[in-house]
């Protein structure tokens, strides 16, 4: 261990008398808040004990590697800030301060909690993420005011069954974990609202999971999960759920009573179908399903008519049901990287579209009803290589435009139109309109070309 030097021994001894000037002044004072931030302490003295009238504690960006016992003297203490120190674990006379109802200690280094921790019935925020704790003592669940609580980054395999005593709790952040299960006592928190369960290794909910019917917002992304039970389906409240990075292969028919759901999430799994009821979830107003295996989407999914942006990119779609169309509020769709070999002519009625993916399809061309999508700024259909003719695009507003590797020979776009970026690469284009030679320094053109002053002689003297 290395050996302080001189100047900071002294240094040290400066800090403490100085911290413990700052307790005596407190307790002359009658003081019932005492800030102590950014000393750089590796120590609190006892004599903060002595303080017995204090409400408010903060202690928080120091280097304290454990609190004195006589901390739990604080039995007034309603807040308490430690976090960002080095504590290794908690005095068990922690548990005096029966009227805590605010306790922050994020941010170091605690591998467990006291059995006296529990004896906190007053907590109502508690904070004890980025630490290291692998287990929660049974007495945990004796906080049963809890509203808020924050142990995400911790080490956590498991949560006791008394964890389901904490039924006042409304926001519950436990991402970044291990667990691999969560007790059926967790459905008890039924008046939880916002959930995080993001990263952990959670291979199965259990059937309990549908009695937080007053969820709103949920999030159980990057778990193991193959399947969701039917009783997902309760979940009525829902508004927002993330469920990206599982292997679910398919949700049941339950799944379309989320009839609230305003956000979806379901990127990267391996679902090859959707349920005819996912038509039910009439509310959605954002929906990513990119990264899964579907071939087709039910017919009901022109249903989804609130939808304003749609990702469903990296699938295995071969067509879009006539429906489709019937989604006139979307503004941005992608359906790139599919195997779609043509589009609906249905596609037209959404004219409310305003940025459009379909590349790397294999579409052989593009129905004229495109020509309807007048509100569109940027369209994509770059790597659909059996798309051939004359590309005429009829959107005044179309500000980037996409047709690398396709075989496009012609352009016809509004004279007046916006255009600041167009991609030609390997493409059959002979000649660009004179609206865009006109304004072709105002814009970058992605070109096969060896310079830009060729593509333009070649192009634009037409």
């Amino acid at each position: 261990m290395k050996q302080k030097t001189i100047e900071e021994k002294t240094y040290l001894k400066n800090l403490s008398n100085e911290i413990l000037n700052m307790i005596k002044d407190a307790k002359n004072e009658n003081k019932n808040s005492l800030n102590i931030i950014f000393k750089q302490i590796e120590k609190l003295p006892k004599e903060i004990g002595n303080l017995t009238n204090l409400k408010k504690l903060d202690i928080h960006w120091n280097n304290l590697q454990q609190l004195p016992k006589e901390i739990g003297n604080l039995v007034n203490l309603e807040h308490l800030n430690i976090n960002d120190n080095k504590l290794q674990e908690l005095p068990k006379e922690i548990g005096n301060l029966g009227n805590l109802q605010l306790l922050n200690i994020s941010d170091n280094q605690l591998q467990k909690l006291p059995k006296e921790f529990g004896n906190l019935g007053n907590l109502q925020i508690l904070d004890i993420s980025n630490n290291q704790l692998e287990k929660l003592p049974n007495e945990f669940g004796n906080l049963i005011n809890l509203r808020e609580l924050y142990i995400n980054n911790n080490k956590l395999r498991e949560l006791p069954n008394e964890f389901g005593n904490l039924d006042n709790l409304q926001l519950l952040d436990i991402i970044n974990n291990q667990l691999q299960t969560l007790p059926k006592e967790f459905g008890n928190l039924k008046n939880l609202k916002k959930l995080d369960i993001y990263n952990n290794q959670l291979q199965e909910l259990p059937k309990e999971f549908g009695n937080l019917t007053n969820l709103q917002d949920l999030n159980i992304s990057y778990n193991n999960l193959q399947t969701l039970p039917n009783e997902i389906g309760n979940l009525s409240n829902l508004k927002i759920l993330y469920m990206f990075n599982n292997q679910l292969q398919e949700l049941p028919k339950e799944f379309g009573n989320l009839t609230n759901l305003e956000h979806l999430d379901i990127i990267n799994n391996q679902l090859q179908t959707l349920p005819k009821e996912f038509g039910n979830l009439t509310n959605l107003k954002k929906l990513k399903i990119n990264k899964n295996q579907l071939q087709t989407l039910p017919k009901e999914f022109g249903n989804l008519s609130n939808l304003e942006y749609l990702d469903i990119n990296e699938n295995q779609l071969q067509e879009l049901p006539n429906e489709f169309g019937n989604l006139k509020n979307l503004k941005n769709l992608n359906i790139s990287k599919n195997q779609l070999k043509k589009l609906p002519k249905e596609i037209g009625n959404l004219g409310n579209l305003e940025k459009l993916n379909i590349n790397d399809n294999q579409l052989q061309e593009l129905p004229k009803e495109i020509n309807q999508l007048i509100n569109l700024e940027f369209l994509n259909i770059s790597n659909n290589k059996n798309i051939k003719g004359t590309l005429q695009l009829s959107s005044y507003n179309l500000e980037q435009l996409n047709i690398e590797n396709t075989n496009i020979d012609e352009l016809i776009v509004p004279s007046d139109n916006k255009l600041r970026y167009i991609n030609i690469k390997n493409t059959s284009i002979k000649s660009l309109p004179k609206s865009i030679c006109k304004k072709i320094y105002n814009m970058i053109i992605d070109h096969s070309y060896s310079t830009y002053e060729k593509m333009i002689e070649k192009l634009c003297t037409q």
